[in-house]
């Protein structure tokens, strides 16, 4: 990193604590990157483990690749010396394996009644196809300052990240608050399991004032991004029957009904074939207008989405040319992908049969003011009711709720500003309207309605973290690392009030969103949409 990318530069490190003037930025880095040099080694080992995630591995159970994949993290933390710092790992019969990490805030320092809580997950994607010959999913390749394979930015980095980040402030001597690192091994699964153990840590959690997630990313690598917002999931698997065996299909073709034309029938219920368009008005919402805002901010200076042009072959086009309406399909309207299929076999082996059943995995993405529970309910009864020829049905569909994110304290942005400005070369925070799900946000808002939640992340153009030649962006990750670092270190707190007397309690309110549909230039009901 270039030493005029780092505008902190004092060099008496707070011992305890201290403003971002007098915080040694430059010295903060170079612990971060001493630190990170020891750790990759550790990382590539972890995505060489093969493990995936429960929803897919139906022997998670019994093959252990789960358990050593939180092992690994487990052994690499109780090695790196931080102060008063346990770890523990959790596995409870039925549930995946759980980390629990604890590092006490520095003693006798106002930082000490700070509780950041930090998450991540240790399961994986499936592998899939399509990766480079000399890029395995599970090599742990370095080339051009990248960690190739599955896990590495989504997002195994993540304790890494964290346990270097305290580690380089208490090196420093430089006081930080109390820290509690939440590893989950469901969340590619939709963190099935992630409820019961956070059930059945609060008490231990306490109530934190800053949550913190890094398992997103941005348009580039230039900047801090933080994620304002993400669409929530509905999974469903849909089995279509309609004859008792495979019959010949010139003889009954025509006679009987294709099972897969069924569904196609029904998922025309759903979705407009022609546009992609989701036609249920139970999975659609307005839009705030400040997320508006933010959208077409980013619109206007990058265009389309980073890597739409890349991922069509040649001829395709995206599904619009206007780079606004594409950011807005991504992150605030509902999309739906067909994402597995049974029942038909492979062009190879396929002969003129007509099938007796198809059965589909659907994935629909809604927005983050939409109720899953309402969207799972109008798509159910879209598929199961009276469905053509009187085919039967059988449609199992569940989901959880989208994220659209309370704004950051005053003290928190601050800080998080003056760590961009330090560690990306005077740049500003980028918001972005992010189109996956991340199921804990929504979980986090709700448990904790006080603190400050903030997600961001190391994935960047390129970096595709369901897809082929996923990778990890190194110096990206340690000015990630260093900037973590550094708003632990300069974070004020909340208010002055003293360490030895309760502080009242506080009713914060959801704050409405000021709604418009899709003019954000002009006063919430004088557009035309809202007139």
């Amino acid at each position: 990193m270039p030493a005029d990318a780092v505008r902190s530069r004092s060099r008496t490190p707070p011992r305890g604590g201290g403003s971002a003037e007098s915080f040694d930025a430059e010295t903060n880095l170079k612990k971060v990157q001493e630190e990170w040099d020891k750790a990759v080694p550790c990382l590539q080992e972890f995505v060489r483990i093969p493990n995936t995630t429960v929803r897919t591995d139906k022997e998670w159970e019994t093959n252990g690749l789960l358990d050593k994949a939180a092992e690994h993290v487990v052994d690499w933390f109780r090695r790196q010396e931080i102060a008063g710092c346990t770890v523990e790992l959790l596995k409870d019969p039925g549930f995946s394996p759980f980390v629990y990490i604890e590092v006490p805030g520095t003693a006798n320092s106002p930082r000490a009644a700070t509780t950041f809580l930090m998450y991540g997950h240790l399961d994986k994607q499936p592998h899939g196809e399509g990766w480079d010959a000399d890029i395995a999913p599970t090599s742990g390749l370095i080339r051009d300052g990248k960690l190739y394979g599955r896990g590495a930015v989504d997002d195994g980095y993540h304790p890494f990240c964290y346990g270097i980040a305290i580690k380089a402030l208490q090196r420093q001597g430089i006081a930080h608050p109390r820290m509690v690192i939440l590893s989950e091994c469901s969340e590619e699964s939709g963190s099935m399991h992630l409820g019961h153990y956070v059930e059945k840590l609060a008490p231990r959690i306490g109530n934190p004032s800053v949550c913190f997630c890094c398992d997103a990313g941005g348009d580039d690598y230039d900047t801090l991004w933080v994620t304002t917002s993400l669409r929530g999931t509905l999974r469903a698997n849909v089995q279509i029957s309609t004859i008792n065996q495979g019959q010949h299909s010139g003889v009954f073709g025509g006679a009987l009904p294709d099972p897969f034309r069924v569904m196609r029938s029904l998922l025309s219920r759903i979705e407009d074939p022609a546009t992609g368009r989701i036609l249920l008005p139970e999975l659609h919402t307005k839009i705030p207008v400040e997320r508006q805002s933010q959208m077409k901010a980013l619109a206007d200076k990058y265009g389309f989405l980073p890597g739409v042009a890349a991922a069509l072959v040649d001829g395709a086009k995206p599904q619009t040319a206007d780079a606004f309406e594409m950011r807005v399909n991504s992150a605030w309207a509902p999309s739906m992908a067909v994402c597995g299929i049974d029942g038909l076999p492979s062009v190879a082996m396929a002969s003129p049969v007509i099938h007796p059943s198809v059965r589909l995995m659907l994935v629909i993405r809604i927005p983050p003011l939409v109720d899953a529970e309402v969207a799972v309910k109008a798509v159910k009864a879209a598929l199961e009711d009276n469905p053509p020829y009187g085919a039967k049905v059988e449609a199992n569909v569940t989901g959880y709720n989208g994220w659209n994110a309370p704004d950051l304290k005053p003290n928190l942005k601050e800080a998080c500003e003056q760590a961009c400005r330090t560690y990306w070369s005077g740049n500003k925070i980028a918001q972005k309207s992010c189109g996956g799900g991340i199921p804990l946000m929504n979980m986090l808002s709700e448990m904790f309605p006080e603190a400050s939640i903030m997600c961001t992340g190391a994935l960047g153009p390129g970096g595709n973290m369901h897809g082929p030649n996923a990778f990890l962006h190194l110096d990206h990750c340690i000015k990630l690392t260093a900037g973590l670092a550094m708003i632990m270190g300069i974070l004020e707190p909340d208010s002055s009030w003293p360490d030895d007397v309760p502080r009242p309690s506080t009713d914060l309110k959801a704050k409405k969103p000021k709604y418009c549909f899709r003019i954000p230039e002009l006063m919430v009901g004088q557009c035309p949409c809202c007139m």
